[in-house]
């Protein structure tokens, strides 16, 4: 039964990710994916996997490339990225500590029954939307509010630190700005303090605005 129901539920959600827009960057469905890409160059994507354990979809964002990650890279910090894999923004929703995709925490919706196949799919469709493709958004652009998405949760990224600093200068943003003195003070952000500061100093100081 389970099996018949994720078809449909699936079949369901392909046709809803189809009319999924952005007015930023083009988006690309297929089976349980939504591909990510400006001109035809495939940037990241969000997508949902279904666990057999928890009878139950899980959704998660990748991604691989953008300019904020060409910054970080750029100026050669000497650390690594936190990801344990070669994205640059990488969420999950079986790590959430709030509930934004689950029904409940750790970031479930569990397989509906076949009367609320399309209630499902409309609830997964509206949480991919609002938790996961404003946060790749944000990050592919580099806006404003990326420096709060790395503050939320900045073990998603590879240098949150970093990607704080290229949204602040890409914002002309100064280092006594509200959103950056945020960021100076969050110890969990930063990957070597000395170097971080000092860079920070260098692109946002007084004398570059």
């Amino acid at each position: 039964m389970s099996i018949e129901i994720r078809k449909s539920l699936e079949a369901e959600l392909l046709e809803a990710l189809k009319k999924t827009t952005s007015p930023h960057l083009d988006l690309k469905a297929s089976k349980n994916k939504l591909g990510l890409l400006i001109s035809k160059e495939k940037l990241g994507e969000i997508y949902i996997q279904h666990l057999t354990k928890a009878d139950g979809y899980y959704a998660g964002l990748e991604v691989y490339t953008c300019e904020a990650f060409s910054f970080c890279t750029n100026q050669s910090p000497p650390y690594q990225s936190r990801l344990l894999n070669s994205s640059f923004l990488s969420k999950s929703s079986l790590s959430e500590e709030t509930k934004q995709f689950g029904d409940e925490l750790g970031g479930i919706i569990r397989t509906p029954s076949p009367d609320e196949i399309s209630a499902t799919v409309q609830k997964i469709n509206e949480r991919l939307i609002k938790f996961y493709l404003s946060k790749a958004e944000n990050c592919i652009l580099g806006t404003p509010s990326l420096i709060g998405d790395v503050l939320a949760e900045p073990d998603n990224y590879a240098y949150p630190f970093l990607t704080a600093l290229f949204a602040a200068q890409k914002n002309d943003l100064s280092l006594d700005s509200d959103a950056f003195k945020k960021v100076l003070a969050t110890k969990s952000i930063f990957g070597n303090k000395q170097f971080d500061l000092a860079l920070a100093n260098k692109i946002l100081g007084a004398g570059n605005k």
